[in-house]
């Protein structure tokens, strides 16, 4: 695919959550391979974006085919560094980088997944969406929360781990 030339110059510092075709699987979180991406146009408006596949890897849901869309519009940018900072830790805002989406593939991260109802042909349809992807040990901290209720540093790590992201100098990704 090749590099692109991504400017997140005028892109938020504040990363976090919220903001295709696949199975219908319950609304949640879930721990996914990036398969494959593709950039394409949007017949609709124009715009360019990037289609993520995705596969879940453990649960009930293992190997179920998830898309998601991260957009190549200024105003959408977010999403992209959501998904960059949770496979590299590092926070691209406010910097242009040369981004190879197949740099990414393989890679495992959270992503929160949520219903998608369309209707096409006159039949109403509900499938599986990537909202936002996150850090794999945001996804492993949240299951380890459910299963014992006694963390309590969680508040003081994301801080500290903001304050790391900052210095971060990024080129290539």
């Amino acid at each position: 695919m090749g590099k692109l030339r991504v400017d997140f110059g005028d892109v938020e510092k504040e990363i976090r959550k919220g903001g295709g075709r696949s199975k219908h699987v319950p609304e949640g979180d879930y721990l996914v391979k990036i398969v494959e991406a593709d950039v394409r146009k949007s017949e609709r408006t124009g715009g360019r974006y990037i289609s993520w596949r995705t596969q879940v890897v453990d649960g009930e849901h293992k190997g179920t085919t998830l898309y998601g869309t991260t957009s190549l519009k200024k105003e959408a940018l977010w999403s992209l560094r959501n998904l960059i900072h949770a496979v590299t830790g590092k926070n691209v805002a406010g910097r242009a980088v040369n981004f190879d989406p197949e740099n990414l593939y393989g890679k495992i991260v959270g992503a929160s997944v949520e219903d998608n109802e369309y209707t096409r042909n006159g039949q109403t349809k509900i499938t599986s969406q990537i909202s936002t992807f996150f850090p794999r040990d945001e996804y492993e901290a949240a299951e380890d929360e459910d299963e014992d209720e006694d963390e309590e540093d969680e508040e003081e790590e994301d801080e500290d781990e903001e304050e790391d992201l900052e210095e971060v100098d990024v080129e290539d990704i």
